[in-house]
């Protein structure tokens, strides 16, 4: 089987998490960088840059609303690419610049066309020309997997029936377990959270354990909107943005937490493997799925409340037998059902067979 995957390359945990896993199941996978058309202008997306030069503005604009020779170029090589490769699946991962035509095309040619999309596209947060080119596209795919369970039946409301869920997932290279033996790092803490802000209320559990007087960590973006800003940096110091410590930061803390996105209307979230996959002991918020994955009070624990909170942070820092326990068990649940990213490609390539297995059915039965 010949893949194509088609996203933007930039961060390694997503179209390039995938391209290599994919490379690990076949020999014949290329990809299609839509990051390289923004080369020339560095730190364009997604990356933090905050001033601009004058003469990136036209790029920006390209970038924000889709338009423009960058975007046509990019549908043209795409389209070329597709004459002589002749792939037998193209994967959209995140995929927001390619024109629906350019889909229609593929379609035509009889390739199979695959979509996901980690971001909630559904969200209010989003400008309706955001995703234009993405809700513009999904009608010619043979299938859409959905990152959450909420997106499902948004998708059947557009006009999408051949879909499922395809989760995140952890990247084995990245996330893993580091003996505390050997642990001497500047992360070491009773609690840490490594995640962005959101006007949930998580400032306001931070500030409780800091009140407290528990060792906290917090590593993150966007902490400046809080209103507990000034208490934060205060007692914490500067708030950075973790990349290359980020795993080494998960082991050294004693207990990991996890607080889910709202506007994303999450009940799940990448860290949600990324913390098992080191063994440490997880405290998340609750929800009936993530309780599906992780049994609670075994594999991993979970708060509904600051109450609960902070009831189980006290207990699980005077009893770190129980503590590690829960951490190990949540490590072995974690690779017995699967949740790295070449899982998440044998998902992509099973779901690919059946369909050409349909196929074969359907036009044996004619």
């Amino acid at each position: 089987m010949k893949i194509l995957i088609v996203g933007d390359f930039y961060w390694e945990i997503y179209a390039k998490s995938f391209y290599k896993a994919f490379q690990d199941k076949t020999t014949d996978v290329i990809k299609f960088d839509t990051d390289c058309y923004f080369k020339s202008k560095p730190n364009l997306v997604g990356t933090g840059k905050k001033k601009r030069e004058i003469q990136d503005l036209w790029y920006l604009f390209q970038c924000k609303y889709n338009k423009g020779p960058i975007i046509y170029q990019m549908n043209y090589d795409l389209k070329s690419l597709i004459k002589s490769e002749m792939p037998d699946l193209v994967f959209l991962y995140r995929d927001r610049f390619i024109r629906p035509s350019v889909l229609k095309y593929i379609k035509s040619k009889n390739i199979k066309i695959f979509a996901y999309n980690n971001d909630n596209p559904f969200s209010s947060e989003y400008k309706n020309y955001f995703w234009e080119n993405y809700f513009g596209g999904v009608s010619y795919c043979d299938y859409v997997f959905a990152y959450r369970h909420s997106n499902i039946e948004e998708y059947k409301r557009i006009g999408v029936d051949n879909l499922g869920i395809l989760r995140s997932y952890y990247l084995r290279e990245k996330n893993y377990f580091i003996d505390e033996s050997i642990l001497d790092s500047q992360y070491q803490c009773d609690i840490s959270f490594i995640g962005h802000f959101e006007k949930d209320g998580r400032d306001g559990y931070l500030k409780e354990l800091l009140i407290k007087g528990y060792n906290v960590k917090l590593y993150g973006s966007g902490w400046e909107n809080s209103k507990y800003y000034d208490f934060l940096i205060q007692n914490l110091g500067e708030i950075k943005h973790l990349q290359e410590d980020y795993n080494l930061a998960i082991n050294s803390a004693k207990i990991a937490l996890v607080f889910l996105s709202k506007l994303n209307k999450d009940t799940y979230t990448r860290r949600c493997f990324e913390i098992p996959a080191t063994k440490t002991f997880m405290l998340a918020e609750f929800t009936e799925d993530l309780s599906k994955m992780f049994k609670e009070g075994e594999e991993a624990e979970y708060f509904r409340d600051i109450h609960e909170f902070m009831q189980k942070i006290e207990y699980y820092l005077k009893h770190d037998k129980e503590r590690k326990k829960i951490g190990r068990k949540g490590y072995r649940r974690l690779i017995s059902d699967g949740h790295e990213v070449r899982d998440r490609v044998d998902e992509v390539i099973r779901v690919h067979r059946e369909l050409i297995h349909s196929k074969g059915k359907d036009e044996e039965n004619r």
